[in-house]
């Protein structure tokens, strides 16, 4: 048995568009957190749930692909369904649907469940499965790229973790990282190429007043351009590796 699955219409609005008037990848990912997160206030696990019991879930892996960006004015139907638990782990698929029915863009997820006062895994607990459909015999995982930090990097910048950064588990929102990963890619390529798929690795979090840094590499590969990323803190630990494919 499949998860419940929750539905919202989208208008793409001037404000989440870039100079094409296509959809940003950030304003995308911002659709993916929004539905989730009212599906879960919907089945009783809401952010306030979450902070009385001291749990959250926490992103470990985005692999995003777009077929298609939606442009300012469009209409789109979001979808999201949790496949399964395993043990820590949480696998979602998301999709998102054009007016004429298309899947446009998918996306596929894995998240855990941690203790917040230890900042540590905890073990699923049953009232998850009962809330968010999902059968304690569906323990298959969802099949996410494979990615490894670049050794190397072509570009390298820094950046500072604002108030606006932190979300409501008290750091860095997952979109963030997208966003100065996104920033790192040389203007050739944003101009030249489209992004076509993007799969993040979150290793480690990070919180206001950090000073992050993000190193790069770039690779022709065929018809494409593949960017490897990688995040780190000061000390010069990963915080997050990530791949871009551009075509």
């Amino acid at each position: 048995m499949m998860g419940k699955i929750a539905e919202k219409e989208y208008e793409i609005h001037y404000y989440e568009v870039d100079y094409k008037r296509r959809v940003l990848l950030t304003s995308l990912m911002n659709y993916f957190n929004d539905i989730v997160t009212e599906q879960s206030d919907s089945v009783g696990i809401s952010i306030d749930f979450m902070r009385e019991n001291g749990i959250a879930w926490i992103i470990y892996k985005w692999d995003i692909d777009i077929g298609r960006y939606p442009v300012y004015g469009e209409r789109i139907k979001v979808r999201t369904e949790p496949y399964s638990f395993r043990k820590f782990y949480a696998y979602r698929k998301f999709e998102i649907e054009d007016g004429d029915g298309n899947i446009i863009v998918s996306a596929r997820t894995v998240w855990f469940l941690i203790d917040t006062s230890r900042r540590k895994p905890l073990k699923v607990t049953e009232n998850m499965y009962d809330a968010f459909g999902i059968s304690p015999d569906k323990s298959d995982a969802l099949e996410t790229r494979k990615i490894t930090a670049p050794a190397e990097a072509g570009t390298v910048k820094e950046f500072s973790v604002r108030y606006s950064d932190i979300d409501t588990n008290r750091h860095v929102n997952n979109v963030n990282y997208a966003a100065w990963v996104l920033e790192t890619v040389p203007v050739e390529i944003v101009l030249n190429y489209t992004l076509k798929s993007i799969s993040l690795v979150y290793e480690k979090e990070t919180f206001y007043g950090e000073v992050i840094k993000v190193c790069t590499s770039t690779e022709a590969q065929g018809d494409e351009v593949v960017c490897g990323h990688k995040i780190l803190d000061g000390d010069g630990n990963v915080l997050n590796k990530a791949e871009t494919r551009w075509g």
